[in-house]
């Protein structure tokens, strides 16, 4: 089974490849950007980067491109941005996504219509510009989706994010592990 992994707005960053290397297997990366991003000296800088530079439209369109290439199994994981922009390609059939697993993908609450069509976790966190409960009150009948609050900030799994938080992402990395090494059995 191949991992996928969709970076959020900060893009592959080396110290980003470096948390997705700890998975101790190889995997494809998508990112929003055709080309390295600056280093970026906040979340702020990143955002603004990521609509000038690409936007959730287009990222989402690359996701779907991306998925619809692969012949293999898919294990998804996808942070932010690139959560949205996986939520959105789940709705595409015949794809070989066997699981996906999204962190704090805010963006979806502009895409609640949706149905995903594989099996999706989407793990939220706290927000401060939108209620996260609502947002997942919108989406608690939806089939193939399961989803919970973790009780940290967004960017918690990113290490270059204001959000970050070591034990958190520590925690939710091997959930990761452990869940795209039992799907391969």
């Amino acid at each position: 089974m191949r991992l996928v992994i969709v970076t959020d707005i900060f893009g592959a960053q080396p110290e980003v490849l470096l948390q997705f290397d700890q998975l101790g297997s190889d995997y494809l990366c998508v990112q929003p950007y055709d080309h390295q991003p600056p280093v970026f000296a906040d979340d702020q800088e990143a955002y603004q980067y990521f609509l000038d530079h690409c936007g959730i439209e287009a990222y989402r369109n690359a996701v779907g491109e991306v998925l619809k290439a692969q012949t293999e199994p898919v294990f998804l994981v996808g942070f932010s941005a690139g959560a949205a922009a996986c939520w959105a390609s789940l709705a595409l059939e015949h794809l070989t996504v066997k699981a996906c697993v999204g962190f704090y993908g805010g963006q979806i609450r502009q895409m609640t219509h949706l149905q995903p069509l594989y099996p999706t976790e989407l793990i939220f966190s706290e927000e401060t510009h939108f209620s996260v409960l609502e947002l997942m009150d919108a989406l608690k009948h939806k089939t193939n989706v399961k989803q919970s609050l973790a009780p940290y900030p967004h960017g918690f799994m990113n290490v270059l994010s204001q959000g970050y938080q070591v034990e958190a992402a520590q925690q939710y990395w091997k959930k990761i592990k452990a869940g795209y090494l039992s799907s391969l059995y």
